[in-house]
């Protein structure tokens, strides 16, 4: 009686393409009479998958290439003494763990295993079968693929935070020309306990909370977020009709929330540019006409929760700075403090990393492991959150002269902060 078993080949190569069948199933008949027929198989499945191999690579695009490098075109002057971000381009683990592969594909084989958060220097972005792979180097030397479903990507845009500070110097310099004032809205009311937030939202997704509300020509509430640059088009008794750079139309608002305290000039020299998608902030300082960039970092902004909002866009005056700033919880009890707090908008700072007190008694080590999110995601109530050392740096930077004996601390210098 003739015998028959089935061969298996599990060979995943097959898997990447969908006309391939994923398992060969081979009936062969046992014994000897059947030897010559073994060898034709196998010889036919090593000529299947060298040609499959062989086409595989011609199913790829390649989106991006990333070659981890500031642009030439950016000038660079660090003064910051700290550490700066050894790769610029990067992807990070989004998943509880994620997988390096020798090939863009679940049919690769694992070669390197990283944890939620880890950063990967960044080399491609490839399309396959409708995925989207990133091909990263990693600590160990090796270069391989991680599935973009398990992974976020994060990059460095100096030449878009230089060309928000064009456009910034554009609007002074037309409104200046033109005869027109530049001033800032102001209607921040300090909320520590957070009662009663208002998480309305205009048209632009601007929320109502400690920003001025505007009325277009239509009649719509419009929402400039807290200390946004305006230009005064036309000034009443009660209200004036201005033009903010992030909002594109001209709305009126009142009187009462416009200030011209802290208002940079058209020869403002000291910009923070946050790039709110990619959660990192460059700063830059005018030297004799050009801009530098003085230091560069991984950062964290807001987003939108129960206690916080998203971190609004715009071009702002900073308000002025804390030595510290103490944030409550949810039932208005202190929860904990961050240092070297300069504020943008509304309840917003750029501030060092916070720490709760139940965590000061082991406050490095909670401070190590704060930090280590930054340049991931955004998680903040507002703010932009940055490693303390850098945020001393900051206030150093704009506050020269402080007052020793107080928390809250004027400005020597204007600084403009970009959000983007």
């Amino acid at each position: 009686m003739s015998r028959y078993f089935i061969l298996y080949f599990f060979f995943p190569d097959l898997c990447y393409n969908k006309n391939n069948m994923a398992v060969c199933l081979l009936g062969i008949e046992a014994g000897e009479e059947n030897k010559y027929m073994r060898r034709w198989v196998l010889v036919a499945c090593l000529t299947f998958f060298s040609v499959t191999s062989i086409t595989k690579a011609e199913e790829w695009t390649k989106v991006s290439l990333y070659d981890n490098k500031i642009p030439s075109s950016v000038k660079m002057n660090l003064k910051y003494k700290g550490e700066h971000p050894d790769i610029v381009d990067y992807v990070f683990v989004s998943s509880r763990t994620a997988n390096i592969r020798d090939y863009p594909g679940m049919e690769g084989n694992i070669i390197e295993k990283y944890s939620y958060n880890d950063k990967l220097p960044l080399l491609e972005k490839i399309y396959v079968k409708g995925n989207y792979w990133y091909k990263v180097r990693t600590p160990k030397g090796n270069e391989g693929y991680i599935a973009a479903s398990v992974s976020q990507k994060r990059n460095f845009r100096f030449d878009m935070a230089l060309d928000k500070i064009k456009s910034l110097e554009n609007f002074l310099a037309t409104e200046k020309a033109a005869g027109r004032k530049i001033a800032a809205v102001n209607s921040y009311a300090p909320n520590p306990n957070h009662l009663d937030l208002q998480k309305n939202k205009d048209k632009y997704g601007t929320s109502a909370d400690q920003n001025t509300a505007g009325t277009n020509d239509a009649g719509e509430t419009i929402y400039i977020p807290d200390r946004s640059l305006v230009s005064i088009q036309s000034s009443g008794a009660g209200s004036s009709k201005v033009k903010a750079l992030s909002v594109p139309e001209i709305l009126t608002v009142s009187n009462r929330n416009i200030s011209y305290a802290n208002i940079p000039n058209t020869n403002f020299n000291k910009v923070i540019a946050i790039d709110s998608k990619n959660q990192n902030f460059i700063v830059f300082e005018k030297q004799e006409g050009e801009w530098e960039v003085i230091s560069y970092v991984y950062s964290k902004t807001g987003m939108d929760s129960k206690l916080g909002f998203e971190t609004p866009k715009g071009f702002f005056s900073t308000a002025m700075g804390k030595y510290v700033m103490p944030y409550n919880d949810e039932n208005g009890q202190k929860q904990g403090a961050a240092k070297y707090a300069l504020r943008f908008c509304g309840g917003g700072y750029i501030h060092g990393t916070p720490i709760n007190d139940v965590e000061e008694v082991n406050r490095e080590f909670f401070m190590k492991q704060k930090e280590f999110t930054l340049g991931t995601y955004s998680g903040t109530r507002k703010c932009i959150r940055t490693s303390e050392p850098h945020a001393k740096f900051l206030f150093d930077w704009v506050i020269k002269k402080p007052n020793r004996s107080a928390n809250a601390q004027n400005l020597t210098d204007n600084l403009v902060v970009i959000v983007f």
